[in-house]
């Protein structure tokens, strides 16, 4: 018998357990039902022997799962923006009546001119470019 014939003889011998353990429970719960109408019957019912030897199912899905997800595909880094592309919308921009702005935009990247902007400010500084280009038209 190979592997994958064993788990599915395992499964089944699962799946025919638990039948058998609800079947058991419902039968118990019956004869329960019949006694608690007894008018002189002291103290509460006692937990079944079935429902003792439950382990955590949720804990043991979750580690499961947790140790056998496969990571997900990382995004794709966005392209590098570049000086030239930045200079091409403010540009725009700037003939288009908002130089002030575009002046606001590069003193808010800490710096007096284009060309001394951190490369790494370059997506942010497009970004709101693009947005007072949104809000002009």
């Amino acid at each position: 018998m190979n592997v994958t014939d064993a788990n599915k003889h395992i499964a089944a011998l699962n799946r025919i357990a638990e039948g058998v353990t609800m079947l058991a429970a419902a039968i118990e719960e019956t004869a329960w039902e019949g006694l608690e109408d007894h008018a002189g019957m002291p103290g509460s019912r006692p937990i079944a022997a079935a429902q003792l030897a439950q382990p955590d199912l949720e804990q043991a899905v979750a580690e499961y799962e947790a140790t056998h997800r496969q990571s997900p595909e990382p995004a794709p880094e966005p392209e590098p923006v570049s000086l030239a592309q930045v200079r091409g919308v403010l540009a725009d921009l700037s003939s288009q009546g908002l130089t002030e702005q575009v002046r606001e935009l590069i003193v808010a990247t800490g710096t007096d001119r284009l060309s001394a902007v951190n490369p790494a400010k370059y997506s942010w500084l497009l970004a709101q470019a693009k947005e007072l280009a949104d809000g002009s038209q």
